[in-house]
């Protein structure tokens, strides 16, 4: 097997292995070492709602690169260089401008000692752009353009390292009944999960989407709550899948039949909704037209064969057997 072949076969077992992105980025940087002998090398994905570059994976002192991506302008300079968009790994020297004249090299890169150096986008299958791999040498003598060939052939693999989405859609898998989903962003929009349609209930500005985006807001959660689409209650499910040192992905929202939500009247999961909620029975009153809520609550414990309203409360929220009213027609 050639040393390219190799290295390929190395890197992809790395690429698919378990642990966390950074981890992988590092592994993956240790293997480039052993066919390219730069000085330092840095992995960094892209947050495209921020547009900021946020470090995975290092090697060397890149200490001038967590510089230069901490400021806003970095994203502007990548784009203005046509480092954003895919095409072969650059090298420095087929920069459009003298690199003096650009703000990495001229006030961040050259100053700490670098002489050349190569940048490649990563993107995924898809044409998402997931960040950015840079390789640094400060030998005058090593032209780093010379590696610009295996570093374009290692790119999917690379990517393969970074994206989290399609584990996204292994975990939907999981469910086995899931009719639809998204993907919750950190600003709170919504992407597509692979392979899954995304229902109309979590179309880009609905009110469920607000509602899920609303319960990840803790770490490491899972919760559940009900919606009405098409006169039929759904269940959303979110699972919370932050992972603040690799992108900006936060949460799983997926749809589901509301099993034994079904059997219950819209007027129940609306009573639920504004317990689990905290409303007091004026509020409830006024409402849902209710004469005695704290009595229609009691009621619905005895018939869920509940011991109490509290229990009812905590049943609802941990079942998701409820309605918000953000989502009361």
């Amino acid at each position: 097997m050639s040393a390219t072949r190799s290295l390929h076969a190395e890197m992809a077992l790395v690429a698919t292995q378990a642990g966390s992105v950074p981890q992988r980025a590092d592994a993956l940087l240790a293997c480039l070492r052993e066919v390219v002998p730069y000085t330092a090398a840095w992995i960094g994905v892209r947050d495209p709602e921020t547009r900021v570059h946020r470090r995975v994976g290092s090697d060397g002192d890149t200490a001038s690169l967590v510089r230069y991506f901490a400021h806003p302008y970095a994203d502007d300079e990548l784009e203005q260089l046509g480092l954003n968009r895919y095409r072969h790994p650059v090298p420095a020297s087929a920069l459009p401008v003298p690199l003096p004249e650009t703000v990495a090299w001229g006030e961040y890169l050259l100053p700490a000692g670098f002489h050349d150096g190569v940048a490649m986008g990563l993107f995924a299958d898809d044409g998402r752009h997931l960040g950015l791999l840079t390789v640094l040498t400060t030998d005058p003598a090593q032209r780093t353009a010379s590696y610009v060939g295996l570093l374009a052939g290692l790119r999917p693999i690379i990517a393969v390292a970074l994206d989290r989405l399609p584990s996204f859609a292994e975990a939907a898998e999981l469910t086995g009944d899931a009719i639809g989903g998204t993907v919750i962003t950190r600003a709170g929009h919504g992407l597509p999960v692979p392979g899954l349609p995304t229902h109309p209930l979590l179309a880009e500005g609905s009110a469920a989407l607000v509602v899920a985006r609303r319960h990840a807001c803790a770490p490491g959660s899972a919760s559940a709550f009900l919606a009405v689409w098409a006169g039929t209650l759904l269940r959303v499910g979110v699972l919370d899948c932050r992972d603040e040192t690799a992108d900006h992905l936060c949460a799983l929202a997926l749809v589901r039949p509301a099993g034994g939500a079904a059997d219950l009247a819209r007027s129940d999961v609306r009573l639920l909704g504004a317990l689990v909620e905290g409303w007091d029975d004026d509020r409830i009153r006024a409402a849902l037209g209710l004469s005695d809520p704290a009595r229609s609550a009691e009621d619905l414990a005895r018939r869920l064969a509940l011991r109490s309203t509290a229990a009812l409360v905590q049943h609802a929220a941990r079942e998701g057997l409820y309605l918000p009213p953000a989502l009361w027609d």
